[in-house]
């Protein structure tokens, strides 16, 4: 049995879907099969990138609802295609009725609902903290922190009531400077330390999954680890949620 679930034809919704990290996400979902959504706060960027994608190759996921998510101009009706929406994650301007529209039922066999969250989403500002203004503060925490929550949250609600075949993922991004301190990134630091913390919550009850791990597993893992240059020096918890608890 293979460890390693394939992304062909999963949905994957990121978040600051056209920075840097996000970005480079999407396109290698997008390679690897994914039909993907971007979410992020520019349209012209959300566009652009969404344009540049390889092509979605499997039409077995309906499209997104076309009142909630802009789609790329290439979109056939009778096909799926990447789409994206235009979409604040912080707290105070989150509007679920664009994430609503991306779980819509668009046909009898089949939902557009989301396989795996990428929350990319985030900011960078960094000031020593005496120095920094409330507003800043805020913005940070909202943005890398709140959004993340927020967004995660809705994704748990959902997977309660998916289908018994498809397997969910949230994938959070944080940063070293969460545990490892630096001047001049303590609002930032602690933005993304709670993230951390918020990711060690199990969502369900099969975490930690109560099991030993498989060779293959273990195999996919060192593959991982063979082909990432900068895994370096890297410690990888391959434990099926036992540390988090």
């Amino acid at each position: 049995m293979a460890a390693l679930l394939p992304l062909r034809a999963r949905h994957c919704l990121i978040t600051g879907a056209y920075g840097g990290i996000g970005a480079a996400i999407a396109t290698r979902f997008a390679a690897e099969g994914a039909l993907v959504t971007l979410l992020g706060r520019k349209e012209d960027k959300l566009r652009d990138l969404c344009a540049r994608l390889p092509p979605f190759p499997d039409s077995r996921l309906a499209p997104l609802s076309a009142a909630t998510a802009i789609s790329s101009p290439r979109v056939r009706e009778d096909k799926p295609a990447h789409s994206y929406a235009v979409m604040d994650v912080s707290a105070d301007s989150r509007d679920d009725a664009v994430l609503d529209g991306t779980c819509s039922i668009h046909s009898q066999q089949r939902t557009g609902q989301i396989d795996v969250l990428v929350n990319a989403a985030g900011i960078a500002q960094f000031q020593l903290l005496q120095n920094t203004s409330s507003r800043t503060a805020r913005e940070l925490v909202d943005t890398n922190l709140m959004g993340t929550i927020f967004m995660s949250r809705y994704m748990a609600q959902r997977m309660k009531r998916r289908r018994a075949d498809r397997d969910a993922c949230i994938i959070n991004i944080a940063s070293l400077l969460a545990e490892k301190g630096s001047p001049g990134t303590s609002v930032y630091a602690a933005s993304k330390a709670g993230i951390i913390a918020m990711s060690r919550e199990p969502l369900e009850k099969r975490i930690p999954l109560g099991r030993l791990g498989r060779p293959d597993e273990v195999a996919d893992a060192a593959v991982f680890l063979a082909q990432n240059t900068y895994a370096n020096n890297c410690i990888l918890n391959l434990d099926g949620g036992l540390s988090a608890v």
